[in-house]
């Protein structure tokens, strides 16, 4: 057909003619098509032969679920697999250049085709880590990466090996799904020939973009699909689907995917496979790329087109029009700049066979065609059944092998206080003795309940999510007890392995019959542990749930007994009408399998019996019947707190406006959820009541607090899709709110209702983040009443939006291509009301603003038809729209709501993601015509991911619209609003081009904004962003939100009457103090270590103390926005950021200003320019302050600064512009480390500090550190308080600071005055300050250095000296008052010294410091008039291992320097804490050094002074004077009673780690044979990890852990990082006898 031909017969526009036939082309199109079968098998070797393919495919489709999971879906998924990087670098003979992020390998190397070495681009996603999840930078880097080897004509190679993209709370809020839409633009516009590898799992939108290749090819054991069979089974759970049923439905195999044209050929190799069969992926890569550029040069001489599509291309080049011009500026995607990056015409042919042969795997029908049947009956699926014998194998494994009692100290003390109570029940007592002791029958009854409560509530926590299955089958087994007790314990059988292999080989009878009664997965782990035994307990235990498989079936057949020859008593008991088909059927196997199974023994009743499990227990005669009870409560318990968290929604507006909860508020969520609780006629009257007295008995036990942090703990995952805040507040309601409520109840007492927990975990951000989870609770509650008005099916969209809309294309729908479930009946629903199963419907309109007209191409999502799932026909009548559009030269409009790609129909609907996203390119690029999305409703998955993001695309969300990467409904994990929701996303110009109004819901915006003030809502309407494409506009502009609802002042001053204080040890009670002297009342937030402090027990009965939460600083004191949000609900007006933290915070200090919070602390300009040591600089040189020597500003490159170093001289100091702390500060001595010292400064910097900018100044090798002390207000008073002399330092780190310097000049004393005011003045600073100077001894000389825009930890010596108060002048200054009347009187003199919470240790040659925290024993600080205490430390209080090791503040004040160091050094010697190490006999001797005494040194004294003393004196005088042997673990204490086991107690507080990194081994595991040398453990304190091993136990002639002994790890503990406190047990071992050491471990 000629180009004339083609013509459209209307004359209608010109039209890229290739553009127009892609559609008629692909419906035939072959990459080879001299070939009339699959062509790829010809051209392409190393792959499975047809034959071979039919042959597996036959085999596959016979399969049953179960095989068909462990032959196809295993092997992907196994964690051993060979990575894809791995794999790469044995392909190449050369690496050119890799790249390597996590997940993300990529490789330029050298390949060899058959002899002649060629270039290759690979991509690849690398299981190694993160499992190969992308996240969206690798999306974006992949991209490019891709453009960078195009640039180098290098054809690209991808290997797909990934569960899906990152989905995410920060990926999503990283716009995941613009970077899956930007990379599949990227490898659809590649103009290389691209060859793509299943080399794993490809799953979702995280495998689409690198499977967009000229060739997809798969090993023999990839798999590939839309989505995990795991996320389609929730989307299809109506039809209780298993995960396993969905992926046999949909096909994920190679050989089912070739079958359906999904791929093009599969590599006969697998990554298990032996080496020399690589050949095969390799001449698969060769033969394929050499394939593609061999069909390229056929296509460009059998299409003429192509030509003319060529030269078009080109003249748009030479003279763009100015739309392309703009567009092509605007991109994100490549393009080329120049002559030499323009596409030639055989990048023309790959690029566009590419698109045909993606087009060529999606396929629909027409209603004309589809064949119309009666509803499909849909399989009864088996989600329910497997989920069923999953939990019932758990509680057989739980059953064969309990845990022994002793191991909990609380249950084993229980058990003994019940047995001892139960003994003298019977005893007499007089009325004295009653008085005192109690009625002993009273008293047994007691402890017969607290035994049976605890029990209830260690099996809650022990069994977690499977509680409610457990207790239930516990109450089954109580009551078939009789019969059940004959079922077998994991320790019935005693060899395990002979068993096992007679069960799996033996042809006898008895073994035939067991293999053919146990399920699949039983009999698949039974071999699996056989086989690979990794110790005896896991065979035991399979062993015995297969047996009790058999024993609770029918009786043996009598044919098998027969052969089996058993006793007369056995034959007797399985022929009784009398016996249970249990008991005999345990007499059967235990006669077959003699001696290698136990006989049974009676149910265990000694209570003295150190092997008695909680089983026992609960079985004993005197409690079972009272425990059956527990059991019955706990399930209703159980399912009490999951009713909590349903019902939390009814009160989430009240609890997060008023944190707290009315009476009335908790009576109707108690009495509601009760009663879903026990609804139904299974609950008697009777059982209610006793939960009601259970409920009572909970409320008053000291032990619920402890039960219900555990509980929080894992109900958090077992429902992954809320915040885990929401658990912190059913917390509280459970351990305070509710004895409120009883109490107010019971005994007529007050109820507060205030929701304030005294601990809240781990959890980042807490206040903030619980904020944002009431508001989605909320949020979702008003977008679901939205969806229920069903105002938004595509006929109200075209009503409202087009005048004369004709639809097109409009029998188009989906084939039902795998034939799922469920699938053809949701087709037949549809047709017979009259609604299309497609999920778009697409046509042509007129829409007009004001005066002007244009007829456009719409879009619009089919709301009733699978909630507008994008699926194959959507996707062409998306492509057959955009040739229409182009041939009229019209633009198109769509409106999407779609929660994805259409899953049901297989991998191939993944392909419309590609297919779709490449026409778009081309609409917009070749042809000049816009494409508008808006996104509205739920707008997610692969719509979202292809083409609503696409780069070309203008994209604007209606408000209210749910825009995450992937619907909540298939990532098991909580999302909050802030990163799905339009409102919030719309301030970031990389999410959308903007955000409008929702033209159906006008009172939308005002719903939202009255759940969040602060959420971001639209300025613009649709109407406003169609006007642009009326005035033909190519680009988006961007519509910024209205943010108004934020307030806009920076520095505010008011009258303080509370104040939040924002710090914690010594600064908090500083600052504590001076409130309480100013009348301030005090609100103070503390982590969950500090909530049991010093600073807490000051607080007066009008201050309050807020837990924040969280352990380490970046939990918790670092949240700027959960301080805010207390803030918030307190109504605190004015904040004190103390010492450290946010103090120095610029962008915290504005966010008080937004939320109308008094900042106590400079403007934020004055913080800006302050912080920044660049910026400081050059305002210093700027009013003639002296600075070092130095580049004076950010140095671009180590050249620059090698350049610098040469003209000041070395040695030179490199400084990170954002360091502090002692951080990111390097001396470079010499021009030949210069470069290497600045990268690495740099790239330290940018982590530490989120920035690498680096100055560079002289390094002065001999300094003392001088600072100033400024108080200025807001009226321009400028106060100068005195200096400090803070040169005794270690590390950077000070620890001596004193009011005077013994070495500064008089001249340069007063010229450092001046200087700070002038900088002060400078920067209009207001309120407490420090400018810290350097004093070149050498050249005496004084040099700017700093200014801390905050308090100092030093600043009491100034106070003391000059009389003047600085924190309550703090205050003064902030509530905008005058310091005109302050002036500064210098009398006497002051030294403060830091006591700090450390040991000293002995590292080479040199003595170091190391953090000790732990609980303090006693703490003396005797008060003196000369002596100001600041102290954390306390008697009873523990230093928290997550903080700095500061604990005491001691500022000694005497007339002259020589008197302080005498009266300082005569009160160290009364101070004693003892515990914790301390530093204090460093003090000491420092205060007794002649060299300190005379003052002549600089900053390298402390350094030089540790060099000189007797180290191993010294680390002995620090450990005697903690009394450190007082902490030693008596060796009884380590024994569990009545049992030769041994604990292993922490002997610190510190964090757990049971592996030296998430991704390596544990260092031990339960059954390991451990030495005393042996790592058990990390335990880190304040960032410092220090490995744990027995031998550390082992002190002088206390030799707990015998050297020459060997131990058995029985029991772990802990997990990775929790907190382990002094004393807690680590782990349970027992002593090995030493035959047995030479086994090595099991």
């Amino acid at each position: 057909m000629t180009t004339k031909q083609k013509q459209n017969p209307q004359n209608e526009r010109y039209v890229d003619q290739l553009f127009q036939v892609a559609e008629q082309l692909s419906a035939n199109f072959s990459l080879f098509p001299e070939y009339e079968d699959n062509a790829v098998d010809h051209r392409v070797k190393g792959l499975v032969s047809p034959q071979a393919c039919d042959n597996r495919l036959e085999q596959l489709t016979s399969l049953d679920i179960d095989s068909y999971i462990e032959q196809v879906v295993t092997p992907s998924e196994n964690s051993a697999r060979t990575s894809a990087k791995e794999v790469v670098k044995h392909l190449v003979i050369k690496t050119i250049t890799e790249y390597e992020d996590g997940p993300l390998y990529t490789a330029d190397a050298e390949v060899d085709f058959n002899g002649h070495i060629r270039r290759i681009g690979f991509i690849c996603q690398n299981r190694e880590h993160a499992n190969g999840v992308w996240g969206p930078q690798h999306h974006n880097k992949a991209a490019l990466i891709a453009r960078e080897f195009a640039s180098h004509n290098l054809p690209i190679v991808t290997f797909i090996d990934t569960p899906g993209a990152d989905a995410s709370e920060a990926a999503n809020t990283g716009n995941q799904a613009h970077s899956i839409s930007h990379l599949i633009t990227e490898m659809a516009n590649n103009n290389m020939p691209t060859l793509g590898i299943i080399w794993g799992a490809g799953y979702s939108g995280g495998a689409i973009p690198l499977a967009t290749t000229n060739i997809l090819l798969s090993v023999r054991d990839g798999i590939f699909n839309t989505i995990q069979p795991q996320g389609l089974a929730s989307i299809a759970r109506k039809y209780n689907l298993s995960w396993q049923e969905c992926a046999k439905y949909v096909g994920v195999s190679a050989f089912e995917l070739r079958n359906v044209g999904v791929i093009d050929g599969i590599i006969d190799y697998s990554p298990t496979d032996a080496d020399e069969k690589r050949l095969n992926l390799l001449q698969a890569i060769t033969t394929g790329i050499e394939s593609i550029e061999a069909s390229a040069k056929e296509f460009v001489q059998s299409t003429p087109d192509l030509m003319e599509h060529y030269q078009h291309s080109i003249e748009r080049f030479l003279s763009p029009s100015p739309k392309l011009d703009k567009l092509q500026k605007d991109a994100n995607f490549f393009l080329a700049q120049s002559p030499t990056e323009h596409i030639n015409i055989f990048g023309l042919s790959y690029r566009y066979t590419r698109y045909l042969s993606l087009r060529r795997r999606i396929h629909s029908t027409t209603i004309e065609n589809y064949g119309r049947l009666a509803e499909k009956e849909v399989p009864e699926g088996q989600l329910q059944e497997r989920n069923e014998r999953d939990r019932q194998r758990k509680f057989q494994n739980w059953l064969q092998a309990p845990e022994k009692i002793v191991y909990d100290d609380g249950l084993h003390k229980s058990w003994k206080s019940f047995w001892s109570k139960y003994e003298g029940r019977d005893d007499t007592r007089g009325a004295i003795a009653r008085m005192f002791f109690g009625e002993p029958k009273n008293n047994y009854l007691k402890a017969k309940q607290e035994l049976c409560f605890k029990l209830g509530l260690y099996l809650f926590n022990r069994w977690k999510s499977d509680a409610s299955v457990n207790f239930q089958g516990l109450l089954d087994y109580l009551e078939n007890y009789k019969q059940r007790r004959f079922l077998l314990r994991s320790d019935d059988i005693l060899e395990a392995k002979a068993v096992a292999k007679f069960i799996e080989s033996n042809n006898s009878a008895l073994a035939v019959y067991i293999r053919e009664q146990l399920p699949h997965e039983m009999r698949q782990e039974l071999t699996q542990r056989l086989t690979k035994e990794k110790s005896k307990g896991e065979l035991k235990h399979s062993l015995a749930s297969a047996l009790n498989t058999i024993l609770n079936g029918s009786v043996i057949p009598e044919d098998i007994r027969q052969e089996l020859k058993l006793s007369q008593n056995t034959m007797t008991l399985s022929n009784s009408a009398v016996c249970s088909n249990i008991e005999a059927n345990r007499h059967i196997i235990e006669e077959a399998f003699a001696p290698h199974i136990q006989f049974r023994q009676n149910s265990m009743q000694n209570p003295a019996h150190p092997d008695i499990t909680i089983l026992d227990a609960i079985l004993h005669d005197e409690l079972r019947d009272s425990f059956a009870q527990v059991a019955q409560n706990m399930l209703v318990f159980g399912q009490l707190y999951d009713n909590f968290i349903y019902n939390l929604v009814n009160v989430a507006k009240e609890a997060n406006e008023n944190r707290a909860l009315s009476h009335d508020s908790l009576k109707s969520l108690l009495e509601k959820s009760i009663a879903e609780a026990t609804e139904g006629g299974s609950y008697t009257a009777q059982e209610k009541e006793s939960f009601s007295h259970w409920l009572s008995y909970f409320i008053s036990s000291n032990q619920r607090g402890a039960f219900l942090k555990s509980v929080e703990e894992w109900k958090k995952l077992a429902f992954p899709r809320l915040s885990d805040t929401l658990f912190v507040v059913i917390t509280v309601i459970f351990e305070k709110l509710l004895p409120e409520y009883h109490a107010a109840e019971t005994d007529g007492k007050a109820y507060v209702g205030r929701i304030n927990p005294a601990t809240i975990g781990r959890r980042k951000d807490f206040w903030n983040r619980l904020t944002m989870a009431y508001h989605d609770l909320l949020i979702q509650e008003v977008l679901d009443n939205a969806k229920r008005q069903k105002k938004t099916s595509a006929k109200a969209i075209t009503d409202y939006f087009f005048s004369d809309f004709t639809e097109i294309n409009a029998s188009l729908m989906s084939a039902d291509p795998v034939s799922f479930p469920g699938f053809r009946n949701s087709i037949e629903s549809a047709l017979k009301k009259g609604v299309t199963p497609c999920g778009v419907v697409t046509g042509l309109g007129t829409i007009k603003i004001g005066d002007r007209e244009q007829r456009v191409g719409a879009l619009i999502s089919n709301l009733d038809f699978q909630a507008g799932a994008f699926d194959m026909a959507s996707a062409e009548k998306f492509c057959k729209l955009m040739v229409k559009c182009a041939r009229l030269g019209i633009p198109i409009v769509c409106f999407v709501s779609s929660g994805g790609m259409q899953t049901k129909e297989g991998a191939a609907a993944l392909f419309s993601m590609a297919v779709v996203n490449d026409r778009i390119t081309r609409f917009v690029r070749d042809n000049d015509l816009a494409l508008v999305v808006f996104g509205f409703g739920d707008c997610t998955g692969g719509a979202q991911a292809s083409f609503v993001t696409h780069p070309l695309a203008q994209t604007y969300y209606f408000s209210g619209t749910n825009m995450p990467f992937a619907g909540q409904i298939v990532v098991p994990s909580y999302l909050p609003s802030t990163c799905t929701l339009s409102n919030y996303l719309s301030v970031s110009p990389k999410s959308m081009d903007g955000l409008v109004s929702h033209p159906f819901l006008p009172e939308l915006d005002e719903q939202l904004r009255a759940i969040d003030p602060d959420m971001p809502v639209a300025r613009y309407t649709v109407h406003d962003v169609l006007e642009r494409v009326l005035q033909g506009y190519l680009t988006a502009e961007r519509l910024e939100p209205d943010t108004s609802g934020n307030s806009t002042d920076l520095k505010i001053y008011n009258e303080i009457n509370r104040v939040l204080i924002h710090a914690r040890g010594c600064t908090a009670v500083k600052l504590i103090r001076k409130a309480q002297e100013n009348d301030i009342e005090v609100l103070l937030v503390a982590s969950d270590p500090d909530m049991d402090s010093v600073p807490v027990d000051m607080l007066g009965p009008n201050d309050r103390v807020v837990c924040i939460g969280g352990n380490t600083p970046d939990e918790s004191y670092l949240n700027a926005k959960s301080v805010l949000r207390v803030a918030h609900h307190e109504n605190i007006t004015a904040l004190h950021p103390g010492i450290g933290f946010l103090s120095e915070s610029s962008q915290f200090a504005a966010l008080c200003g937004n939320h109308d919070i008094n900042f106590i602390g400079p403007p934020v300009s004055s913080m800006e320019t302050m912080g920044n040591k660049s910026n400081a600089i050059s305002t210093a040189m700027s009013v003639n302050v002296p600075v070092v020597p130095g580049s004076h500003g950010i140095l671009t490159s180590s050249a620059n600064a090698a350049a610098v170093a040469d003209e000041i001289g070395y040695p030179v100091l490199l400084k990170a512009v954002h360091g502090g702390g002692g951080k990111g500060i390097q001396v470079v001595e010499s021009p030949d480390k210069i470069h290497a010292l600045f990268h690495q400064i740099s790239t330290e910097a940018k982590a530490a500090f989120g920035n690498g900018d680096v100055y560079l100044e002289k390094y002065v090798t001999s300094l003392r550190h001088i600072e100033v002390q400024v108080l200025r207000d807001s009226h321009g008073n400028t106060k100068i308080l005195g200096l400090r002399d803070c040169s005794v330092q270690r590390n950077n780190q000070k620890i001596f600071e004193e009011s005077g310097s013994t070495m500064l000049p008089e001249n340069l004393e007063v010229a450092v005055y001046e200087y700070a005011a002038r900088l002060a003045d400078a920067v209009e600073y207001v309120g407490a300050g420090t400018v810290e100077f350097i004093f070149d001894l050498a050249n005496n000389s004084i040099y700017f250095m700093e200014m801390n825009t905050r308090l100092q930890v030093e600043h009491p010596v100034t106070e003391l000296v000059s009389g003047v108060d600085i924190v309550s002048n703090q205050f003064r200054i902030a509530e905008g008052k005058s310091i005109a009347d302050v002036e500064a009187k210098p009398q006497g003199y002051a030294i403060e010294v830091r006591v700090n919470a450390e040991k000293a240790v002995l590292k080479g040659d040199n003595i170091e410091f190391t953090p000790t925290p732990g609980l303090i024993r006693e703490c003396v600080l005797p008060e003196e008039d000369h002596v100001e205490i600041i102290s954390m430390a306390a008697a009873g209080k523990e230093v928290s291992p997550f903080y700095d090791s500061l604990i005491v503040q001691i500022i000694c004040y005497g007339k002259d320097r020589d008197d302080t160091i005498k009266k300082l050094r005569a009160y160290l010697e009364k101070v004693r804490i003892t515990g914790v190490c301390t530093n204090i006999s460093l003090l000491k001797r420092v205060l007794d050094d002649e060299t300190f005494q005379k003052g002549d040194y600089d900053t390298t004294y402390l350094p030089h002074f540790l060099e000189k003393i007797d180290a191993d004196e010294f680390i002995l005088e620090v450990e005697d004077a903690a009394d450190l042997h007082a902490n030693a673990v008596n060796a009884d204490a380590l024994r569990i009673d009545g049992s030769d086991e041994l604990k292993v107690l922490s002997p610190s507080t510190s964090i757990f780690y049971g592996s030296s990194a998430p991704t390596e081994p544990p260092f031990v595991k339960e059954g390991d044979i451990i030495t005393v040398d042996q790592t058990l453990c990390l335990m880190e304190a304040m960032k410092m990890f220090t490995p744990l091993s027995l031998k550390q136990f082992n002190r002088g002639e206390a030799e707990l852990y015998p050297a020459n002994q060997k131990f058995k790890v029985t029991r772990i503990m802990n997990s990775d990082g929790q907190q382990v406190n002094q004393g807690d047990l680590l782990f349970v071992l027992k002593p090995m006898p030493f035959e047995a050491h030479s086994d090595g471990n099991k």
